[in-house]
């Protein structure tokens, strides 16, 4: 049986420098596994539509000479899935890149599984000869996960401590998702890094304002893979809503970190750390690194 094929999940983006976190990440999945497939997907109908109108326009094209040229043709997992199966079956290890198990994770879950779940008749006639999907960054919030996750943040913790700085950390959130996930990651953090704080762009920084002991230094960061328009707006924004304008109005120094978490090589070894665990539980047999 061929080596297993890695497809890595991603909501997706659209602003082309955000895509370094992205391709961080597969690098080095791909340097870690050579022998393996490794391709990219987006999750997002409407950001797989942009880029395929792109892909037309020779404007954009010739301002952005250094992308992929894969990214022009980024598949959803289902169909990357497919394709991969129609040019040579074997096994596939999906891997999600989200933060943790928010809607679209489980959105890929259910796919992931009931493609997983489809039986024939004849074993052989299986369109999957084994499919599985790999836990996002934060797994499901248990210790060792929580564990790993701050350990990777340690770059950021450490510019803040350099400027004598607050992190200020803002994740995406859910309204599926069990706020302890977050809580959870910042108590982790909190031990080795304070101060830390962690919010979510659906609730607001309006905890973490009242938390803060007086006007101090802040450094804010995103706690998303990559760093796409929550970034660009919700957190580092020109309006009064946003978190940084709120925090310079409430009278703090603000410093914004504008890359996404995958473009950090611990945060991106999460993944390859996840695959390392799904692969051996994919291929029991096989001879793993």
């Amino acid at each position: 049986m061929p080596f297993p094929a890695l497809v890595l999940a991603a909501f997706g983006v659209s602003d082309p420098a955000a895509l370094k976190a992205l391709f961080h990440i597969k690098s080095r999945v791909a340097a870690t596994w050579p022998e393996a497939e490794t391709r990219l997907a987006f999750t997002s109908r409407v950001l797989r539509n942009l880029w395929r109108r792109r892909a037309g326009q020779a404007d954009f094209r010739n301002e952005n000479p250094h992308l992929p040229e894969e990214i022009y043709e980024i598949r959803s997992p289902l169909a990357l899935l497919a394709e991969i199966q129609e040019a040579a079956p074997r096994p596939i290890l999906v891997q999600s890149l989200h933060v943790a198990e928010g809607e679209e994770y489980t959105d890929l879950r259910n796919m992931v599984e009931a493609l997983a779940g489809i039986k024939t008749l004849r074993p052989d006639q299986r369109p999957f000869p084994g499919l599985a999907l790999a836990p996002p960054a934060l797994g499901d919030g248990g210790p060792g996960f929580l564990e790993a996750a701050a350990r990777a943040l340690e770059t950021l913790a450490g510019q803040a401590r350099r400027a004598g700085a607050a992190l200020v950390l803002m994740g995406h959130g859910s309204r599926r998702l069990a706020l302890e996930v977050y809580n959870g990651l910042e108590q982790r953090l909190r031990r080795d890094y304070p101060p830390t704080h962690v919010g979510l762009v659906e609730s607001g920084p309006e905890d973490i304002l009242a938390a803060l002991a007086g006007p101090r230094p802040v450094l804010l960061a995103p706690l998303l893979t990559v760093a796409g328009e929550h970034a660009r707006k919700d957190l580092a924004g020109p309006e009064d809503g946003s978190w940084a304008s709120r925090f310079r109005a409430a009278g703090h120094k603000v410093e914004i970190h504008m890359e996404g978490l995958g473009a950090l090589d611990e945060w991106a070894d999460l993944y390859v750390e996840h695959i390392r665990r799904g692969l051996a539980v994919l291929e029991p047999q096989g001879e793993q690194k």
